[in-house]
């Protein structure tokens, strides 16, 4: 199993979601890490948090459901 994580941001002057992250994980610390990476590094994100305006939705997945990268090389 696998795991993704959905993180709704709630905007502080409309109240409506115009932003939604997804964390993608072999397991859920993975997830949580990813999580916290770029909450670190993104402002806009990082105040939604501290302001409580997320609503995040943890859930299982199959491994094969995992995003692969598309490197654009159809070589």
């Amino acid at each position: 199993m696998a795991y993704l994580l959905e993180v709704d941001v709630i905007d502080a002057d409309d109240g409506t979601i115009h932003v939604t992250h997804q964390f993608w994980g072999e397991t859920e610390r993975e997830v949580r890490t990813n999580f916290a990476e770029h909450s670190a590094g993104c402002e806009y994100f990082r105040a939604a948090i501290d302001d409580d305006r997320i609503i995040e939705t943890l859930e299982e997945i199959d491994d094969d459901d995992l995003p692969e990268v598309d490197d654009g090389d159809d070589d």
